[in-house]
């Protein structure tokens, strides 16, 4: 079976709407084993791993064919122009590391990668460099050079993979992943003058070389409650956790009713370990549920079993009001587990090509990928893009107005060093859930 992946890189706003085809998707690889144990970044790949990679080169020189996206006018159809052909990228010459130096796959321009590949994070680790790595098959080629860095779960394990990875010449750092890492890793890019994408939620810690790639829980708020007060929200009541997470949608929450016109009736917090302070939360919220016509429940399918019958008791009865949520609610079949939600309506990214990507994903690595292997994808991918228009990493190659599109939708790094996302809003279902308001495609207005 032959997968293809598509990223596209969009032209700035002073072009007429049109899509350059900047990279070209190739069928997938079989690499790493399933069971491969890396004890280091230099221990990437066995020889045995190494031979394999030869073999699936071969086949996918013969299997894969370059396709080309053809221009678009702003109406959406085919222009006259027929931009340059992609070129084919052989597995084994992206995917093999250097012989004279362990731990960098590729040759060229040098991107590092800081991830947690060992400790107790390991396996998210590998499994965001195992979607790197298929990005760097799918786009990559002889210019293009990965760095991996272990950073294990410590500030002073990110600060020795940066300070390593500047020392080797990286251009550009992707991640760390964890937030408590971020400041030493952005000091050490700072002094060599480079850019950090961060694959972490943080918001707070974005600045202007420092771009915070992860999934914005705002965004998916502000997103969710303008929906929502198209269609009927007036009224808006909350029940978060009384935690950082809480603490962030909780004022987005506030910000965005007000901009839409709404009116925030209730707005509760509770301790998720403990439920102190839970029967007086619903106690609030009870005398206000006549009123209230939208319900947001910024939490997990796990939490939300436990809470939907509470919520119910305290008159939310899911035929009245309107259940809202975030990007925590992106899981398949979650109205089985929580019956409350079937048909509430939560913001994320657009599922079609994040799940060709997992497709892809498992029939490689055996396993679908965690929901943050998206990110490490798309950084890695934008990475190799710039890498081959020549762009450099500079903040105007980098803050391209227009964004680029990648898995989980179109994306882009604003000079504050936050990500902007468009998003689609879907409906919670026993099944998958279904999209029912696209994601724009397009950062420039109608």
């Amino acid at each position: 079976m032959q997968m293809r992946f598509f990223w596209t890189y969009l032209f700035p706003q002073r072009a007429p709407a049109r899509v350059l085809p900047a990279l070209l998707a190739l069928g997938l690889v079989t690499g790493c084993a399933q069971n491969s144990t890396w004890d280091a970044p230099s221990s990437w790949f066995g020889k045995d791993t190494v031979a394999q990679q030869g073999k699936a080169a071969q086949t996918n020189k013969k299997a894969n064919k370059a396709q080309t996206l053809q221009p678009t006018t702003e109406q959406g159809q085919a222009g006259a122009e027929t931009p340059p052909q992609a070129a084919p990228v052989a597995a084994v010459t992206a995917g093999t590391p250097s012989i004279d130096q362990p731990g960098v796959i590729g040759h060229g321009t040098r991107v590092a990668l800081l991830l947690p590949l060992s400790g107790p994070n390991a396996a998210l680790g590998q499994a965001m460099q195992n979607a790197a790595q298929l990005a760097l098959f799918d786009l990559g080629d002889n210019s293009f050079q990965l760095m991996p860095r272990d950073t294990g779960n410590t500030e002073d394990g990110a600060l020795k993979a940066a300070q390593d990875a500047v020392a080797n010449g990286a251009q550009l750092i992707i991640g760390p992943l964890f937030a408590s890492q971020i400041q030493v890793v952005r000091q050490t890019a700072l002094s060599a003058n480079i850019s950090v994408m961060p694959l972490s939620t943080d918001t707070s810690l974005a600045s202007a070389n420092t771009y915070v790639m992860g999934f914005a829980p705002e965004q998916q708020v502000t997103r969710i409650i303008t929906f929502a007060a198209q269609h009927g929200g007036r009224q808006y009541a909350a029940l978060v956790p009384n935690t950082p997470y809480g603490h962030l949608v909780a004022a987005a929450f506030q910000q965005a009713v007000v901009q839409n016109g709404g009116t925030v009736a209730g707005l509760e917090s509770y301790d998720p370990s403990t439920d102190a302070g839970l029967p007086q939360a619903l106690q609030n919220l009870s005398m206000h549920n006549a009123t209230i016509d939208t319900l947001f429940l910024p939490e997990s399918g796990n939490e939300l079993a436990r809470l939907s019958g509470p919520l119910t008791t305290a008159g939310f009865d899911p035929q009245r009001v309107h259940r809202i949520g975030t990007g925590l609610w992106d899981v398949v079949g979650l109205a089985q587990q929580v019956p409350f939600l079937q048909g509430a309506w939560y913001a994320a990214s657009e599922p079609a090509t994040r799940g060709r990507f997992i497709t892809g994903y498992s029939t490689t690595y055996g396993q679908e990928p965690p929901r943050l292997a998206s990110l490490a994808y798309d950084a890695t991918a934008l990475a190799a893009v710039l890498s081959r228009r020549n762009n450099g990493f500079t903040t105007a190659s980098l803050t391209n107005p227009n964004g680029f599109a990648g898995l989980d939708g179109i994306f882009r790094l604003n000079p504050d060093g936050h990500v902007e996302r468009g998003l689609a809003i879907l409906q919670v279902t026993t099944a998958s859930p279904q999209v029912i308001e696209s994601a724009p495609t397009s950062f420039v207005k109608p």
